[in-house]
């Protein structure tokens, strides 16, 4: 068994918070083991102006840390979950889901109105189409425009003027202990949120049994099991990484509550599905789900 574990995270406050909180848990769990942390620039972080988009989506945040995990430069890496592609490179899996964090969005910054009091023509910044388009079809009057930066360099662009609030994930928020800083929350409801959301990823070698034998002992299972269901959707779905999607599965009494968005873009109307399933038999049925929605909005 290691003595030793070495651990890949991105540098910003928010990724260190996480990657702290993980450290934490593994030191709990197994008091012997010397743990460092390894702090690697992804295009994401050195790039800070280009739109997502431009590096190919989700792997904006990851590809970095995935090749030093690949080249045995360390031995675990720490992710937001919902910036880890669907399909990992071969001879890296998911080694771990820890507890889930808070999954709405949030609104903050700014003028410090709640979402229905912001006035018509309001600026709302945010870098996401599945947030744009949940927004605009609830407040056509509002105007979204796209905003890079980590969570702080966001809240201080809404507070300057430069847009009249922000739109953030809740769980980033919490981590910070920035929730003197929300004005709203977004029920699930109203914004469904990105597939994964609040939940951290912890990526390792497939072949790596010791690393795989710790991280056992943080695991959640609930957390594995929607988070498993939401990655199976947009895995089978296999829109791009620019299709506006969002999903969400919670289990409740045995059951697994699954709801899912996506917008096709242009103009037509986006897909939204409300199911509650068997746990027994789910994945089979959200992967057909899935398969309908990719004939019914390429039609």
């Amino acid at each position: 068994m290691k003595n030793s574990l070495r651990i890949g995270s991105r540098g910003s406050r928010l990724a260190m918070v996480q990657t702290e909180s993980v450290k934490a848990a593994l030191k709990n769990a197994h008091p012997e083991i010397d743990i460092i942390i390894e702090i690697i620039n992804t295009e994401g972080d050195i790039d800070r102006n280009s739109p997502l988009a431009s590096f190919g989506g989700r792997g904006a945040f990851v590809k970095s840390i995935e090749q030093a995990l690949l080249d045995n430069r360390i031995d675990i890496a720490v992710h937001s979950l919902k910036d880890l592609p669907s399909e990992l490179p071969g001879g890296l899996e998911l080694g771990a889901v820890p507890g889930r964090e808070d999954v709405r969005d949030i609104l903050g910054g700014g003028s410090g109105k709640k979402f229905a009091e912001l006035p018509a023509g309001s600026i709302i910044g945010t870098g996401s189409e599945r947030r744009m388009k949940q927004i605009l079809a609830q407040r056509p009057d509002l105007e979204c425009r796209g905003i890079r930066g980590n969570v702080e360099t966001r809240l201080k662009k809404a507070d300057s003027g430069e847009y009249d609030a922000v739109v953030l994930a809740a769980a980033g928020m919490k981590r910070l202990e920035l929730e003197d800083r929300i004005t709203d929350f977004f029920p699930v409801d109203s914004i469904l949120p990105a597939p994964c959301q609040g939940a951290i990823g912890i990526e390792c070698r497939a072949d790596d049994k010791d690393t795989l034998s710790l991280l056992s002992a943080i695991e959640n299972s609930d957390a594995r099991r929607c988070t498993e269901l939401e990655r199976l959707f947009i895995a089978t779905l296999g829109m791009g990484c620019h299709t506006p999607v969002a999903a969400f599965a919670e289990i409740e009494n045995g059951r697994v509550h699954f709801r899912a968005w996506v917008h096709p873009g242009g103009e037509k109307k986006a897909v939204s599905v409300d199911l509650s399933l068997e746990d027994k038999g789910a994945g089979d049925r959200i992967r057909n789900l899935a398969e309908d929605i990719k004939i019914k909005i390429g039609s």
